[in-house]
């Protein structure tokens, strides 16, 4: 037996290196094989040649310390048939035919077998044994024990491996692998054909089927760390899909489903793309949902549900008692037996009725004075009038909107007080028309005396009262507050602009003012452009003079060219009294001129040197 070393790893405890069994394995075959070569295998030393005397046809080089025997018999036999009916000590031994051992053989040396060997006895090769890949070995008579452990450089090709430990560092390709007891697969596990598991299998690495993964009853797919999803069937449950924690998701674009035998649909969603659900019967879509709701194809048949609101439907099917607003039955020829039911209308005053007596009845106004109908109290759902409606109590929309509507023309108008007609005198009216414009606009006026605006309780902001001015029905309704009125003052957003032709006084305190404003534009990427105050109109890289005290604004659009003032040409950048509202390449530059600026001031383009001018901060610093 060849030397054993231990496999100590790459490293403490890295689980790369031989067991301690191994190790102890390896140790104590080494000591035998010396045990049996220097003694008789328990005692070192015992029967070791002392002296040796040359015989018949025997000559050596000394009698001790390294001999060198020599004698006539060749050191190779080629032969068909050896037979050895002594003990046989061979050295080197090489088998480069077929060979047949019948009996026992004891090989002591290094053994070479190239050729193919039948064993039907018992041979010990305790020297070291190579066998051609042309060869190998064939064990059909008995079974092949190996006492330490195996190594196979090249491919293992076996019918059944019973063993405590299996280790395969390369690819592993096994038909049937049964596992009776805990097993552990840390690499990659291709499987032709079954694994059959009696006990716990940990799998840490990919496994590939290239066959089905059978399961019996009641055995389970567990999925989590706490078994949270499992797969199983048994006769009782049928097939069980369960989620044991949280929910069951089933992600897809498109989803089938479909009967046993795969012929039959009977769910799908996503057909249109638009992620909507189809239910089928006999392969016909009786009910699917779209963006405005379910579409049902075919009757739709509801037991034991009441619903609040409008339902239309193509057939109903039921008696009918629980339903409102129909008549049940019909009695006697003019239907003199139904309750509920208008069999004659007949005109009243003021009142022309066109049509009937069956079929569609117009009901129209005629004469009253004004050609109107005069009554106390009219409760209606709607109510429509063609003339002009004089109210002389309240009108009460119960929650519901007042609509005023010109079905003729694009003009509509409401009128509150005296004269009514359209005189013009001692009235507030509301209205809207084409006149206003286009599109139509709405207008609020009075034709004589004031316009006031009253709103009880006080305070400013929500939860107190005041008057605002805005669109899109105000902020609260995704629109604007342009401007509000409280008790507390006055708030605009925005600028005030005072109307030109006519003069104009300004009150109380205007620190906060703009002196000036410059809007500014690009030659290229080589002038700003100023247009404001002094003159300017797309005047390239002017001189601005800017006073100490005062506030000014640089508008910048153009979502490019970075404007900045900076102390010097190229300097850095003077911050002092300057603000940002936005960007400096698509916002406000504001300028709160400090009193001890400097003299002069630059400003420029950060992207492009080339664009800018100089600053004059007036009136000059001097020394008190």
């Amino acid at each position: 037996m060849a030397y054993q070393g231990i496999n100590t790893g790459s490293s403490p405890n890295s689980g790369t290196g031989d067991s301690l069994i191994e190790g102890a394995e390896k140790i104590n075959s080494n000591f035998v094989e010396l045990y049996n070569i220097v003694g008789n295998g328990s005692t070192t030393f015992v029967g070791i040649v002392t002296q040796i005397t040359a015989g018949t046809n025997v000559s050596i080089s000394t009698s001790y310390g390294s001999v060198q025997i020599s004698s006539n018999i060749p050191s190779q036999i080629n032969a068909t048939n050896l037979n050895v009916s002594g003990v046989s000590t061979l050295g080197v031994t090489s088998i480069t035919g077929a060979t047949s051992i019948t009996g026992s053989a004891t090989i002591v040396g290094a053994t070479s077998i190239t050729g193919v060997t039948s064993i039907t006895g018992s041979v010990l090769i305790s020297g070291i044994t190579t066998l051609a890949s042309s060869g190998g070995i064939t064990t059909t008579g008995g079974d092949l024990y190996v006492g330490g452990d195996l190594y196979v450089l090249d491919d293992v090709v076996y019918d059944e491996v019973t063993g405590r430990n299996l280790n395969i560092a390369g690819v592993g390709t096994i038909a049937i692998l049964g596992v009776s007891s805990t097993s552990t697969f840390t690499g990659n596990v291709s499987l032709g054909s079954s694994l059959n598991v009696s006990g716990v299998s940990t799998f840490t690495g990919n496994v590939s089927l290239g066959s089905s993964l059978l399961m019996r009853d009641d055995k389970q797919l567990i999925l989590g760390d706490n078994s949270e999803f499992t797969i199983f069937h048994n006769d009782s449950d049928g097939n069980v899909i369960r989620a044991n924690v949280a929910s069951l998701n089933v992600k897809a674009d498109t989803q089938n489903y479909t009967s046993g035998a795969g012929t039959t649909q009977i769910m799908a969603t996503n057909v249109d793309g638009n992620f909507g659900v189809e239910f089928y019967y006999n392969n016909n879509k009786r009910l699917e949902t779209k963006h405005g709701g379910v579409d049902v194809l075919g009757y739709f048949k509801v037991s034991g549900i009441s619903t609040l609101g409008i339902v239309t439907g193509a057939t109903y099917y039921g008696d009918g008692s629980n339903l409102t607003g129909i008549v049940p039955s019909l009695t006697g020829a003019d239907g003199s037996g139904m309750t509920g039911v208008v069999t004659s209308i007949v005109a009243g005053a003021n009142i022309t009725l066109t049509g009937g007596p069956t079929g569609i009845v117009t009901i129209a106004a005629s004469g009253g004075g004004g050609g109107g109908i005069t009554t106390a109290n009219i409760n209606a759902n709607t109510l429509q009038v063609s003339g002009v409606s004089t109210f002389s109590g309240s009108v009460i929309t119960d929650n519901a909107n007042l609509s005023i509507v010109n079905t003729t023309g694009n003009n509509a108008h409401i009128t509150v007080g005296q004269n009514v007609d359209g005189s013009g005198q001692n009235h507030l009216g509301i209205y809207y028309g084409t006149s206003l414009g286009t599109p139509p606009g709405a207008d609020i006026f009075t034709s004589n005396g004031n316009m006031s605006f009253w709103v009880d309780g006080s305070g400013f902001g929500p939860g107190g009262s005041e008057i605002e001015f805005g669109n899109a029905f105000g902020a609260g309704a995704g629109g604007a507050t342009w401007m509000s009125m409280s008790s507390s003052g006055l708030s605009v957003a925005g600028i005030v602009t005072a109307r030109t032709g006519a003069a104009v006084t300004y009150y109380g305190d205007a620190s906060n003012i703009t002196s000036g404003k410059w809007n500014l534009g690009a030659d290229g990427s080589n002038h700003y452009q100023f247009t404001g105050p002094g003159g300017l109109n797309a005047t390239a890289d002017p001189v601005i003079y800017l006073a100490r005290g005062q506030k000014y604004e640089f508008v910048n659009t153009m979502n490019a060219h970075p404007f900045e003032i900076r102390v010097s040409n190229g300097g850095a950048a003077y911050t002092n009294g300057i603000s940002v509202e936005g960007t400096t390449s698509n916002g406000t530059t504001t300028f709160d001129v400090p009193f001890d600026a400097p003299n002069s001031l630059y400003y420029q383009c950060t992207a492009h040197a080339g664009m800018g001018g100089t600053v004059v901060v007036y009136p000059d610093l001097f020394t008190v």
